[in-house]
C-alpha cells in the first residue's frame, strides 16, 4: 500500500505535466491563408528593428498569395512562386522559382530579404478575425493584412 501511495502522486504529477505541454490552440487552417492575398504592413529583424530591406523600394508592399500547396510572392523585383506545407502552425516554403530581371537596388534588396525570410520555417499566427497574419522565425517578424486590391481567389 505504501508503494501505491508513493507512485500515485508521481503518476498524477507526470500526467499533469505532459497534459500542460500539449497545445490547446487550434492549428492554422489552410483556408485562412488562401482567403486573401496578404500585403506586408510591417517587418522587423531579429533584433526588433524595422527591416527597411523588406519595405523599401518604389513598388506597393510585398504580397503573398496562397493557393492549396502553392505560394506566390509579388511586388519584389521579380515574381516568385513555389510549394509550401503547413504543419500545425509552421509554414515551410520550398524552393522558390522566379523570373530573372534586374531592378533598382532597393527592389533587389527587397527580393533578397523576402527570399531569405521564406527559406526558414515560419511560425504562423492569425488574429481571431483572420485579418492579420504574422509570420515569425529567427530572422524576424513579418506582419500582413489582406491586400486592398484583390483576394487570392
Amino acid at each position: 500500500m505504501s508503494t501505491f501511495r508513493t507512485l500515485l502522486p508521481a503518476t498524477l504529477a507526470a500526467t499533469l505535466l505532459f497534459a500542460g505541454c500539449a497545445s490547446t490552440t487550434p492549428s492554422t487552417s489552410p483556408d485562412a491563408l488562401t482567403a486573401h492575398a496578404w500585403a506586408l504592413v510591417e517587418a522587423t529583424d531579429a533584433d526588433g528593428r524595422l527591416d527597411t530591406d523588406l519595405t523599401g523600394g518604389s513598388r506597393a508592399p510585398i504580397e503573398l498569395s496562397f493557393q492549396p500547396d502553392r505560394i506566390g510572392v509579388s511586388n519584389a523585383c521579380n515574381g516568385m512562386g513555389g510549394n509550401y506545407t503547413l504543419k500545425g502552425d509552421t509554414l515551410e516554403v520550398g524552393m522558390l522559382m522566379q523570373t530573372m530581371m534586374a531592378c533598382e537596388p532597393p527592389l533587389m534588396a527587397r527580393e533578397n530579404a523576402i527570399k531569405q525570410r521564406l527559406e526558414k520555417p515560419l511560425q504562423v499566427q492569425l488574429n481571431d478575425a483572420g485579418t492579420r497574419l504574422t509570420l515569425r522565425n529567427g530572422a524576424g517578424i513579418m506582419t500582413f493584412q489582406p491586400a486592398a486590391d484583390h483576394s487570392a481567389h
